[in-house]
């Protein structure tokens, strides 16, 4: 059931920071809680936020793929202003919004369900639904960069979940070539082979994470790490999982086996967060800009 944590009307700033901030990150309420960005292909974006005589704002529109929507309570929606990128020459703005998802004109509906099986997309339509005018995001117009910088930082802070799913394939490859016997009764783990594979493997893995402690522990704002770091994690995990999978051999293809199951969820981190394309692109961006 979900936990709501909105109250009615208007609110002041700390009203805000109490309900949506303080409260999600406070421990007791951590599991309750939870976000949705909802901002899929934002400058393409249809959602649209139009001024309410009260001073609010009303949202009407159709976000796709909102990650922790089935069980979320809040969202984060930004929607392109009304008034702003209606005509050809008129460049359009957007403002970002914190939306209670049980609020009136909005619902959840049933996402698609990703590779990985696991039931965490939704749909959030919104049909002239009210949001409070203290419910807005930063000032009106900036929300691009308020998702934007989002999206960023997700990129690095998805990294130490798959390289975490990436040290438990390892393990588990690396026990597999242990007990597997081959011909002659010996490991396949004293095949030279495999054990080039293996290192290979663990190398990789060793790379991902020190680059990805690097940047985290910079101290700074690291964009250009950022789009590196979830650029060789996913790139070198999908690798990594994919060499497991072919050591596994056939219980590595089996729906149940967990090699099978972590390779379904590595793959999707390759497009999760901006493709690997779009990391390269926003490298080469990023150093030619500073250059």
């Amino acid at each position: 059931m979900r936990r709501t944590v909105r109250a009615a009307g208007a609110a002041s700033v700390d009203t805000v920071w109490q309900r949506y901030v303080h409260t999600a990150a406070w421990p007791s309420w951590a599991p309750q809680i939870r976000t949705v960005q909802a901002e899929p292909m934002l400058r393409a974006g249809r959602t649209v936020a139009v001024r309410d005589e009260n001073g609010g704002y009303r949202l009407t529109g159709h976000k796709v793929f909102s990650s922790a929507g089935p069980f979320a309570d809040f969202a984060i929606v930004v929607a392109r202003m009304a008034d702003a990128g209606e005509r050809e020459d008129d460049k359009p703005q957007f403002s970002a919004f914190l939306v209670d998802l049980d609020s009136p004109g909005c619902r959840v509906e049933d996402g698609a369900t990703p590779m990985s099986g696991e039931h965490i997309e939704s749909d959030i339509v919104l049909d002239d639904c009210l949001v409070p005018a203290a419910n807005l995001l930063g000032e009106e117009g900036k929300g691009m960069r308020i998702a934007l910088g989002r999206v960023t930082t997700n990129r690095l802070l998805h990294c130490p979940t798959v390289l975490g799913a990436t040290r438990r394939a390892l393990a588990l490859t690396v026990d597999r070539t242990r007990t597997r016997k081959v011909a002659g009764g010996q490991p396949l783990l004293m095949l030279q082979a495999i054990q080039h594979k293996v290192a290979d493997m663990a190398t990789e893995l060793y790379a991902a994470r020190s680059m990805t402690y690097a940047a985290l522990d910079a101290g700074r704002d690291v964009p250009t790490e950022a789009f590196m770091c979830k650029l060789y994690v996913a790139e070198s995990s999908f690798r990594i999982l994919d060499d497991a999978v072919q050591i596994h051999g056939k219980e590595g293809l089996t729906q149940g086996n967990e090699i099978e199951f972590l390779f379904r969820k590595i793959r999707m981190f390759r497009v999760l967060t901006g493709t690997s394309e779009i990391q390269r692109n926003g490298i080469a961006k990023l150093l030619a800009f500073n250059a």
